[in-house]
């Protein structure tokens, strides 16, 4: 699964995500993209609910998440840099898996991210840490991120070409 937490279809991280899909695609895999920001995701309100083990009880479209990351071999997280951390529509979706802490691990194998910064030098650092606790609660093993700097100035081009790179990387670290 790829959560691709995109703004809109033109961009760079949306290249990134479609990217990805044709990668795994090619290698005789099935993916499913999501795209949170055409879903309707409430904010975790810290209502505790989650605790006793009976999960999330906002009834909204994560459940289609929840679902699909349970069941996923790999989980691609995909986002642009906002101020030094994942985007607002992907701190949404990691925020409601606040549930796994009462339950340990119940994810996917394996996890990795795609991130992309139009500055020359973005401050990945930020997401790196959600991105590796989100991995670390779920229980599931690290492959590794793709970090695409200068997007102000490349080409979709470029952009496919770094993807095209990484997928076939943590293909065969993860031995998908």
């Amino acid at each position: 699964m790829i959560i691709c937490a995109c703004g809109s279809r033109s961009g760079f991280t949306y290249t990134m995500c479609s990217e990805a899909r044709e990668g795994f695609l090619a290698r005789g895999f099935g993916v499913e993209v999501v795209y949170p920001i055409n879903m309707d995701i409430s904010h975790c309100t810290g209502c505790g609910s989650c605790e006793n083990g009976r999960g999330c009880v906002i009834d909204d479209d994560m459940s289609r998440i929840y679902d699909s990351f349970e069941t996923s071999d790999i989980v691609i997280m995909c986002t642009p840099i906002h101020y030094s951390g994942p985007s607002s529509v992907m701190k949404t979706v990691i925020d409601r898996f606040q549930t796994l802490w009462p339950r340990g691990s119940a994810g996917p194998r394996y996890m990795a991210c795609m991130m992309c910064g139009g500055d020359a030098e973005p401050e990945f650092r930020g997401a790196m840490y959600v991105f590796k606790a989100l991995a670390i609660t779920a229980g599931s093993k690290w492959l590794g991120d793709l970090r695409i700097s200068g997007t102000d100035s490349k080409s979709p081009s470029e952009i496919r070409e770094e993807c095209r790179g990484f997928i076939s990387s943590i293909s065969s670290a993860a031995s998908l």
